[in-house]
């Protein structure tokens, strides 16, 4: 029997276009624009239904920090981050708990892997004192990182329509990842695209670039997909070739290594014999030197 799962959104690409926007870099042009137009559009997928919680709550939690502006009183940003932040654990916690009996915040918590200081700071802006404008604005902005662990990152890995935009996004996000836990645990979920796929969106990456640090953080992802081994590149590894200074000398060797790729060139090893005369050959070891090369052991009549 064939279940349907009706979603707010037309298909994954409008979800993850919302992903996108959400979690847009501060250095963006249209960094806040993007982001408002996301919340409107996550307010509309609510009003529609099935909107899953932690989408609407990414959305409060980021319109709170929107809000957050010299001008507006500092009661109402305080209200505002402890209703959206109070309201983000609660509906979670809640959608699972135990329906045969009742759980503790804090067990429901430890399950899911939410810090405890996150129930703890729900209690306090619920039924004490509000607290203070600079810990609603840290717990906030940690809540978002929190549900993209959590949540939006998983979306595209078992995906095996994703798109060549969603594998970009995916790997904008491992690029910018500080943690290398976090990195490693994201760069062990690229098997579910093959090595061209990885390679083609580098090398579109590579042309949104916008500086040398994160120029050469493509390179080295670029290499450790290449080598295959999933050992990350250590900085004398890149020397000498790998260690520049410039964007433009970086774009360049990896031009080169994609130019390599596809153009591969076949060494033909040569055979070394070793002279009768070698030392090395009358106590009847000695180190192969050169390629191996097989040789057959008879013919077929």
């Amino acid at each position: 029997m064939v279940q349907y799962v009706i979603t707010p959104w037309r298909d994954r690409r409008e979800l993850l276009r919302v992903r996108e926007q959400l979690y847009s870099r501060p250095g963006d042009p249209a960094y806040d624009s993007s982001r408002r137009q996301a919340v409107s559009q996550v307010s509309v997928w609510v009003e529609r239904g099935n909107c899953p919680h932690l989408v609407e709550s990414t959305a409060i939690l980021t319109s709170a920090i929107l809000n957050d502006v010299p001008g507006n009183s500092t009661w109402c940003i305080r209200a505002a981050y402890a209703s959206s932040f109070s309201r983000f654990v609660t509906g979670l916690l809640d959608s699972h708990q135990d329906k045969r009996r009742k759980l503790s915040m804090y067990s429901v918590a430890k399950t899911l892997g939410l810090p405890a200081t996150y129930v703890e700071l729900r209690h306090q802006a619920t039924h004490e004192e509000l607290p203070s404008l600079q810990k609603l604005r840290t717990a906030s902005r940690k809540a978002l990182l929190w549900i993209w662990d959590y949540y939006w990152v998983h979306l595209s890995i078992d995906d095996e329509a994703a798109s060549p935009e969603d594998l970009r996004v995916y790997l904008r996000k491992l690029l910018e990842e500080t943690n290398e836990k976090v990195r490693g645990e994201m760069e062990a979920r690229l098997v579910h695209w093959t090595q061209d796929q990885l390679l083609d969106a580098l090398m579109e990456l590579e042309l949104e670039a916008q500086d040398s640090e994160a120029f050469l953080r493509l390179v080295k992802l670029s290499k450790k997909l290449m080598n295959g081994n999933g050992e990350s590149a250590r900085e004398d590894e890149l020397a000498p070739e790998m260690k520049v200074n410039s964007i433009e000398e970086l774009r360049k060797e990896l031009t080169g290594v994609q130019e390599r790729l596809d153009d591969p060139v076949v060494d033909v090893p040569q055979r070394v014999e070793l002279s009768p005369n070698d030392d090395s050959a009358v106590s009847g070891w000695s180190m192969y030197e050169g390629a191996w090369v097989s040789k057959p052991i008879g013919t077929v009549c």
